[in-house]
């Protein structure tokens, strides 16, 4: 499969009027990755957080530090990357990495402007990629995506591995589950092993 070619936020569709783009518009975006369309029955979505270095530099999401450990977690699971489609919240990497509603990122990002970037990155790069099958399942990698796709409050540490259902504008109800992130388990690797089995299970098991 060929892998989509890095490109500045002006040259992505859907991305002009965000604020995002207004600050840096030689911000590079990073795409989906994996099939445009589902492969066998997997119908599988996995919905991250915000490109890293490496990501914006590749064009594609998990593919630094946090990807490997991604990978590993995957090989563990025993589920085949290749027939994952994989989207981050916002599609342009945070200045200083730091997601534009976190509290940290109003040195570079009015509360207004963040709010209204991830509204905007929703409506034309997620939600599209939501409405674009019936998935089977939808993972939300972090606690960003719990809440910014979800609509769920909670904490991950205490949601993570259960069934979720939820909605977005014109898509019939998703479900899947949260898993912790990547970069978290990096910090706290005696949890690796509680995400890949969150990874492993059927929604069916999960609900037990």
């Amino acid at each position: 499969m060929q892998m989509p070619t890095p490109k500045t936020v002006g040259e992505t569709p859907g991305c002009e009027g965000c604020p995002m783009r207004d600050l840096d518009p030689s911000t590079v975006s990073s795409l989906p990755s994996g099939p445009t369309t589902p492969v066998g029955d997997l119908h599988r979505l996995l919905i991250g957080e915000a490109p890293g270095e490496a990501e914006a530099k590749e064009g594609r999401p998990f593919v630094g530090p946090s990807g490997r450990v991604l990978d590993k977690l995957l090989c563990v699971a025993r589920v085949d990357r290749m027939g994952l489609t994989i989207i981050n919240c916002i599609q342009c990497r945070p200045r200083d990495n730091k997601f534009p509603t976190d509290p940290m990122a109003r040195k570079y990002i009015s509360k207004s402007d963040a709010e209204q970037a991830i509204k905007h990155c929703l409506k034309h790069h997620v939600d599209p990629v939501l409405r674009s099958c019936k998935w089977n399942r939808v993972d939300l990698v972090g606690g960003k995506p719990l809440r910014i796709v979800a609509g769920n409050t909670g904490r991950i540490s205490r949601l993570r591995g259960r069934p979720l259902r939820f909605n977005r504008p014109d898509c019939s109800e998703l479900k899947g589950l949260a898993i912790f992130h990547p970069s978290y388990l990096m910090r706290d690797q005696a949890k690796l092993h509680v995400a890949a089995n969150d990874l492993a299970k059927s929604l069916e098991e999960s609900a037990d």
